[in-house]
C-alpha cells in the first residue's frame, strides 16, 4: 500500500483534513484499516476516524500489507515513518539518496524497529553502475521506472532496453 502525507492545502481542504494534522489523518486511517483487516470485529476511535463494532470481509490473506510513504524525506517525515510504516519512496525531486536513506535508518534504530526499512528510489534519469552501488550501500531495496504509456510491443522493449542497463 502506497500514501503520501498531501501538499496541496485547497485539496487537504476538500477532503477536511488540517493542514497541520495530515499526518495524524494519515495514520488513523493507517490504524484503521490495520483493525479492520485484521480483526474479527474491529472498532477504532479517533480523532478524525471513528467507528464501533465492525466487520470487514475478505480478509487479506497475508497477516501484514506493508505501507510506503511517498514524501520527501525530511526529519519529521522519516520519523512519522519509523514510527508508523514499512518504507519510503522517493519523489521526482530527491536528490541526496543517501543521505535521506541515513536519516531514516537512524530514525528506525531510534524507534527501536527491527530490520531495515524500504526504501523505494523512483528512477528519473539513466542510472550509471556507480548510481546502482551507491543505492545498494545506502539500502535501496526497489527501483521504480515509469513506464511508457503506450501499445505493448513498446513497452517491452522500453523494458527489455531498462533490463539491459541493470548490473
Amino acid at each position: 500500500m502506497g500514501a503520501g502525507f498531501g501538499w496541496n492545502t485547497d485539496e487537504l481542504a476538500d477532503h477536511h483534513v488540517p493542514a497541520g494534522k495530515r499526518r495524524t489523518v494519515l495514520r488513523e486511517y493507517v490504524e484503521a484499516m490495520r483493525a479492520l483487516w485484521t480483526q474479527e470485529e474491529a472498532a477504532y476511535d479517533g480523532e478524525f476516524v471513528s467507528f464501533g463494532p465492525s466487520w470487514a470481509y475478505p480478509k487479506p490473506v497475508q497477516p501484514h500489507i506493508p505501507l510506503v510513504i511517498g514524501a520527501e524525506a525530511g526529519p519529521r517525515t522519516v520519523e512519522w515513518i519509523a514510527a508508523n510504516a514499512d518504507g519510503w519512496m522517493t519523489t521526482p525531486r530527491t536528490s541526496d539518496i543517501a543521505a535521506s536513506a541515513k536519516l531514516l535508518h537512524d530514525a528506525w534504530a531510534a524507534a527501536g524497529r527491527d530490520g531495515a526499512p524500504q526504501i523505494h528510489l523512483l528512477i528519473v534519469a539513466k542510472p550509471s553502475p556507480d548510481d546502482f552501488a551507491g543505492w545498494a550501500d545506502a539500502g535501496v531495496t526497489d527501483l521504480i521506472w515509469g513506464v511508457p504509456d503506450a501499445d505493448e510491443a513498446t513497452v517491452v522493449g522500453y523494458l527489455d532496453k531498462v533490463a539491459g542497463r541493470l548490473p
